[in-house]
């Protein structure tokens, strides 16, 4: 039955050895986060500047 040789194996051993899921890469979800705020402020800024320099 058991072979004393093997140790047991895991249910959650899918055969990678990467090891645990180790989520999602924050530097690129922060970069893109970043990239998000730099456009939205030049947006802005491209929507409030000539009214500025009409005033």
């Amino acid at each position: 039955m058991s072979n004393p040789q093997q140790p047991p194996a895991n249910k959650s051993d899918s055969g990678d050895d990467d090891g645990p899921n180790q989520g999602p890469n924050l530097v690129l979800l922060y970069s893109i986060i970043a990239i998000a705020m730099a456009a939205a402020i030049g947006f802005a800024l491209l929507i409030v500047l000539p009214f500025y320099h009409r005033r």
